[in-house]
């Protein structure tokens, strides 16, 4: 069951710059980047939301988004095609 709790945790990594922000991170294998931030795009998410991401590619040049996600099932549905992180399928995620 902690995977299914935790599973941003397991597949991103924090990335801290003091003073200005603090984002979840997370480098695909072809070099593509995805931010994930809160609303505001300065700080971690809440466990529940909601979310901010982008996805730039290896250059560092926006690809997508920012995109607002209100929930962590919007994160999941919309991280599965663009993301290999590992995503539960159980509903109550």
């Amino acid at each position: 069951m902690l995977f299914y709790i935790n599973w941003i945790e397991r597949g991103f990594q924090v990335h801290h710059t003091p003073g200005v922000s603090r984002a979840w991170t997370r480098v695909e294998n072809d070099g593509r980047q995805l931010i994930l931030t809160d609303q505001g795009g300065f700080d971690l998410p809440s466990r529940d939301g909601p979310f901010q991401i982008c996805l730039l590619n290896a250059e560092d040049e926006l690809i997508d988004g920012p995109v607002l996600l209100p929930t962590r099932l919007a994160l999941a549905r919309w991280l599965r095609d663009r993301s290999t992180v590992p995503i539960p399928t159980d509903p109550r995620m």
